[in-house]
């Protein structure tokens, strides 16, 4: 929120704008996966994991995302950079900062950062005769928690309303899988992993490969695999496993396949990048074969002002899907932001909670004319409440579904007897 402050100042706030900032977090992500698996482990290492992030869906798709996502995956990458830094350099200066501004961006980016936190922590300890790095990594820690003191309170405030109820359901058992299946972009492509590291670990058994990288590859493992499955059996009291959520743990995932790959078949190089190659272009030829959900809230708009007038008063449920509505359908109400309540409420635009609101509503403001806006209202009023309460009222003369769980309803007033008399009665 604080970059994106400075960053619409200065390059305003056009939908390419806006995005390109967490797309350039995504680009240093890979820039960096790069980098660990080519200093710490292997060339080919690096370029399978960097190039698996580049072909990764959820990461283009939440990449393109104007929230903190992309941002956690960056912080990720350079935690674990600099820990690593860190393990082979602990006197150099430079490693320490940058671990706690690598910390410090987890944990003030999202909540979720204190599962790198905590792994940072756990794997510390496969070093644990190596003092001096034990010794730094334990200042770091303790420094990010330190300097995250100001925001404790707003974290036990979260958590305590997220122990009882979040937007998030909690897991099937067979989302573990399938998240699994989305960091590789399908199914298939999990299958094939599976395959090629059993073959690779009986190939390993045989040929026996060097022993100097088996601790960092088991590093790489417990980097993702840890928070992953943390965060999926926690989920079933506190719900929090779903895609956005887990992202950040796709990055020690990517090293992980790439580094583990190589290192197994390391004793006939030639098959690991040969390998490798065939493990990107299944992700390659698996790209964008999901639904993620796009909303398309500009035709949404659209249609209402071809459908509307200044008699129109638009309602919109639900009160939250307000800002993404309002962008695409007056950018220089959005902009204003000091006068945003006072421009909704002058040019007929009103949120409601539910149905109780709405009649509040339409009590007071009798609008001749209205459209209905729903954006993914299913979860919050199963029963539809509050179309069929306008529906009773008012006369519906559109209704159009448009992809991503949105719908738009055109209402004219139903010139009855009863309904004038009643209008009268209240004014």
């Amino acid at each position: 929120m604080l970059l994106l402050h400075f960053w619409i100042k200065l390059f305003g706030i056009d939908a390419y704008s806006v995005r390109l900032l967490p797309v350039l977090f995504n680009a240093l992500t890979a820039s960096f996966l790069y980098l660990i698996g080519k200093r710490f482990f292997s060339f080919w290492g690096g370029v399978t994991a960097a190039t698996m992030f580049i072909l990764s869906t959820y990461h283009f798709f939440f990449g393109g995302d104007t929230r903190t996502y992309s941002m956690l995956s960056f912080a990720t990458a350079t935690s674990l950079y600099y820990l690593l830094s860190l393990q082979q350099n602990p006197e150099k200066k430079r490693y320490l900062a940058g671990l706690i501004i690598s910390n410090l961006v987890l944990v003030y980016g999202h909540y979720f950062g204190w599962f790198v936190i905590f792994i940072q922590f756990v794997v510390s300890f496969l070093y644990f005769s190596d003092k001096q790095f034990l010794k730094k990594t334990i200042v770091a820690i303790a420094s990010t928690t330190v300097l995250y003191i100001p925001m404790f309170s707003v974290l036990i405030k979260q958590f305590l309303i997220s122990k009882d109820s979040t937007w998030v359901t909690p897991p099937p058992s067979s989302e573990y899988i399938q998240q699994l299946k989305w960091f590789m972009n399908s199914g298939t492509g999990l299958k094939v992993l599976v395959f090629i590291v059993l073959a690779g670990v009986i190939f390993a058994l045989f040929t026996k490969p060097k022993k100097e990288q088996i601790k960092g590859v088991f590093l790489l493992l417990i980097w993702w695999v840890v928070p992953y499955s943390l965060m999926f059996f926690v989920s079933y009291k506190i719900p929090m496993f779903t895609n956005r959520y887990i992202l950040f743990n796709s990055i020690g995932f990517f090293l992980f396949v790439g580094v583990a790959i190589n290192y197994l078949f390391q004793k006939i190089r030639v098959i690991g990048p040969l390998v490798s190659l065939g493990i990107l272009f299944i992700m390659y030829s698996r790209m964008f074969t999901g639904d993620f959900a796009p909303r398309h809230v500009k035709e949404t708009t659209d249609f209402i002002h071809s459908r509307t007038d200044s008699t129109t008063s638009i309602i919109i449920y639900a009160h939250w899907a307000d800002l993404e509505f309002i962008y695409h359908y007056d950018r220089d109400i959005f902009g204003a932001v000091s006068d945003y309540e006072a421009n909704l409420e002058k040019e007929n635009i009103l949120r409601t909670w539910g149905v109780d609101d709405v009649k509040k509503i339409i009590d007071k403001k009798h609008p001749p004319h209205i459209a209905l806006y729903q954006n993914n209202t299913a979860a919050i009023d199963p029963e539809n409440l509050v179309f069929y309460y306008i529906d009773s009222i008012y006369t519906r003369t559109d209704s159009v579904a448009f992809e991503g769980g949105l719908v738009v309803t055109i209402f004219d007033t139903k010139m009855t007897e009863p309904l004038l008399n009643e209008l009268k009665i209240n004014e």
